[in-house]
């Protein structure tokens, strides 16, 4: 987001307009006392590099083959985004005078437009041999780090940056990135304090402050500024989805549910924003919305595996006990440590009136499990139900309240099976008072319970 600091404003004519009617004050090209320079700088204020582009042309102004007014032209084209002819003018430029730092400047900017980051920094480090006190070039060299992961030294330039000018904005917005990038939270919350007071209006100074705040768990603070960032820029999607996280960790699950919304509102083609608020709809028992939103996400991301053990236990909610099964099974292909996902994919089967199903594909994974666990004692159970006494004492004495509530659930599920409803309820309410809220097997036992036995 710092490369567009480095040259001008984005806003059209229109939107500042809009904004501040004042802005409309427009020159009038046909006086022939106009400033033509005064002219360009005024249209680039407003947004408009366009209208600079012709203010230009219409003031021919003189010595319109000079390297400074080619240059000029140059940054006019790159902010319209005419980047072939910024090249071919800045290209002849720099072959009469090679060491132009201007014209090495914006060719750097258009290097890194076209991605080319290691010639970006490979010019601008020119710009700098040539100009040492250059704040913009250093500015503009630790974004082209940032952009090539090489944080210590996007940091290092920015700082350089600031000796120079210590009110350089790009810099200052740049070394609070970098300083969150290294985890100093505290450090950039204090460099990007600096950056919002000298321009307020830059969202994405705001939403990067609200990161800083949020990290060091300073949540009602980190929603103001990211709240802010909206005020400013409430079109740009990704300050809800920040705005979602600070909401959500703030418990406000109904608030950060809303932001999403809008978030895919916005831009309805990034399919974690799906997933996330599908894991917030299931926090808060909207199964059926969390079941909509996750089956879009896999939808847009087949490979998206996250999904799949969340849409087990949505399905297996819906009693479509073989598409649970299936999700729980693929979930445990790549998450190979949660063993309870093949105990509930039996379980499933089991549902679905499908016992030999079950007992073949435990029998096919069992000695996958831990020998020494619940998991595979109970995998074994399940196999071969038996006396289920001492099951159940294993349970009762196993100290791990995760793995206790994971057992507990299964247990349920064999007791509703054998219809023993009394027992089950018994098992699931031992689920609860685990207290493990986000846990599948914790959302299955308080579903049961709602469904049948409360």
């Amino acid at each position: 987001m710092l490369a567009g600091l480095l040259l001008w404003g984005c806003a059209t004519v229109e939107e500042r307009i809009e904004e501040d009617p004042d802005a409309a004050v427009v020159p009038d090209l046909e006086d022939p006392e106009q400033d033509a320079w005064q002219a360009i700088s005024l249209y680039m204020s407003l947004g408009d590099p366009e209208a600079a582009i012709a203010a230009y042309e219409q003031a021919r102004l003189e010595q319109p083959d000079e390297p400074q007014t080619r240059v000029l032209l140059s940054g006019l084209l790159l902010a319209a985004g005419q980047f072939d002819v910024a090249e071919s003018l800045l290209d002849a430029v720099l072959e009469v005078d090679p060491d132009n730092a201007d014209a090495l400047f914006n060719r750097a900017l258009l290097a890194g437009y076209s991605g080319d980051a290691e010639r970006q920094s490979e010019l601008l480090q020119r710009v700098i041999d040539n100009q040492p006190g250059n704040a913009q070039a250093y500015a503009a060299l630790g974004e082209s780090y940032l952009q090539q992961g090489q944080v210590p030294q996007a940091r290092n330039a920015f700082q350089e940056g600031l000796n120079h000018d210590p009110d350089n904005y790009v810099a200052l917005v740049g070394l609070g990135n970098a300083l969150l990038r290294q985890r100093e939270h505290e450090q950039a919350e204090e460099v990007l304090t600096r950056a919002v007071e000298i321009d307020p209006e830059y969202s994405f100074a705001w939403s990067d402050r609200s990161r800083a705040r949020a990290r060091q768990h300073n949540l009602h603070a980190a929603e103001q500024d990211i709240s802010t960032a909206i005020e400013l820029q409430p079109e740009y999607s990704w300050h809800y989805v920040d705005r979602a996280r600070v909401r959500a960790e703030r418990r406000d699950f109904d608030g950060a549910i809303a932001d999403y919304t809008r978030a895919i509102e916005l831009d309805p083609g990034v399919f974690l924003n799906y997933a996330n608020r599908g894991r917030l709809h299931a926090s808060v028992g909207n199964f059926d919305a969390a079941y909509r939103d996750y089956r879009t996400a896999v939808e847009m991301r087949p490979d998206y595996h996250a999904a799949f053990a969340p849409l087990g236990m949505l399905t297996f909610m819906r009693e479509e006990w073989e598409r649970s099964a299936g999700y729980f099974r693929r979930a445990w292909q790549y998450e190979e440590s949660h063993y309870n996902y093949p105990l509930l994919a039996a379980l499933a089967l089991r549902n679905n009136a499908d016992e030999a199903g079950a007992r073949n594909y435990l029998n096919s994974i069992v000695n996958r499990l831990p020998r020494e666990t619940l998991y595979y004692d109970m995998a074994r159970f399940y196999i071969t139900p038996n006396v289920d006494s001492r099951l159940l004492r294993q349970i009762e004495q196993e100290d791990n309240r995760l793995i206790k509530a994971q057992m507990y659930f299964l247990m349920g599920g064999h007791y509703e099976l054998r219809e023993q409803n009394r027992l089950a309820r018994t098992v699931y309410l031992q689920v609860e008072d685990q207290n493990l809220p986000q846990l599948i097997e914790s959302q299955l036992a308080t579903w049961a319970l709602d469904q049948r036995y409360r």
